[in-house]
């Protein structure tokens, strides 16, 4: 097989024409939406005040900063890395930003944009430590996880701060500029949009494919492996920050602890939205219904009245359940290869 045609198997999307719905979801996430319209039907007939227009925006604008953070994890995930960290830079970013506010005197206008900036700076590093040094990013970032919540707790002296009461900013990222339809949710559908396009259409998603799915063949057709990944890493500490900047727009102020456990979450979309954890599949709009899916779960326990701590094992089964079924499909995509 020659670089060309191992470049053309690793690349993950259908690119012989068709739909561009075709070319943004393939095979595994079609299944994926199967399973979200019979989750939904469910949650719809048994619990009661499910299909109120009030709680389904309501789920749209819980899943929001899972589904930006999620994103930016899929092309990490797809890329064939991990990052562990995400729950804690979320943490660190928000107590940043509300810092520099309300203690430094920064104007908002400058602190969200220096927020997202050290979230993509802190990518770079984690994707630098990664590739320079040949270590497992889950490793790295684990260390990062630890790290970034003991600096989110220096930093806020372990106490909640309050963020801006700019009514610019928080009508920008936890108003209603539509009626009904917060702020939050149009951030996500805008991000998550653009994330979908970049790596369905563009040359940078075609190179994550490739090197997730074949690294040697990747570099091969001449690909630079380690700069596609440390850009996947720094993409997804940018949007971790944008995150966070809606989150302290949102809910007035930052809380160090915010964002514990969360990266189990944004892992359960990825990885619910059919993206196998060694590389080289999934895509951002799988990755949405993944978001949709845990956040239909976790309000349906609510509606069911069920103990919120059933939320952990949920998710917990989500991923297991997921990864198995990924891992038989590409055990029969690989038997009809070789057939």
């Amino acid at each position: 097989m020659t670089i060309q045609q191992q470049i053309a198997v690793a690349y993950r999307v259908d690119d012989s024409g068709g739909s561009l719905a075709k070319r943004l979801l393939g095979a595994r996430e079609f299944g994926v939406l199967a399973a979200t319209v019979v989750i939904f039907l469910v949650c719809a007939v048994g619990a009661d005040g499910f299909l109120a227009a009030d709680n389904l925006l309501s789920v749209a604008q819980q899943i929001a900063i899972l589904g930006i953070v999620a994103t930016g994890m899929t092309f990490l995930i797809v890329v064939g890395e991990i990052d562990l960290s995400v729950g804690s830079l979320h943490g660190l970013l928000a107590v940043e930003l509300a810092w520099l506010v309300t203690k430094v005197g920064v104007p908002i206008g400058t602190a969200a944009p220096l927020a997202i900036l050290s979230g993509v700076l802190i990518g770079v590093i984690n994707g630098l430590i990664t590739t320079r040094f040949k270590i497992p990013s889950f490793v790295v970032t684990l260390a990062a996880l630890a790290a970034l919540r003991g600096a989110a707790l220096l930093l806020s002296d372990g106490v909640p701060i309050r963020g801006s009461r700019n009514e610019t900013f928080t009508d920008l990222f936890a108003g209603s500029p539509l009626p009904n339809l917060a702020a939050q949710t149009l951030w996500m559908v805008a991000v998550v949009a653009i994330g979908a396009f970049a790596m369905a259409r563009t040359k940078f998603g075609y190179d994550v494919y490739s090197v997730g799915g074949n690294q040697s063949a990747a570099a091969g057709a001449g690909i630079a492996s380690d700069r596609v990944k440390i850009m996947c890493f720094a993409l997804t500490g940018g949007l971790t920050g944008l995150a966070s900047v809606i989150l302290v727009g949102w809910l007035g102020s930052a809380n160090p602890l915010t964002g514990n456990g969360f990266e189990l979450s944004v892992i359960a979309a990825v990885v619910v939205g059919g993206a196998g954890l060694a590389g080289g599949t999934g895509s951002v709009l799988g990755t949405f219904l993944g978001a949709v899916i845990t956040g239909v779960i976790t309000n349906a326990l609510v509606l069911f009245g069920v103990d919120g701590n059933w939320q952990q094992v949920a998710t917990g089964l989500l991923i297991l359940g997921a990864v198995m079924l990924n891992q038989l499909v590409a055990r029969r995509s690989a038997h009809g290869l070789n057939a």
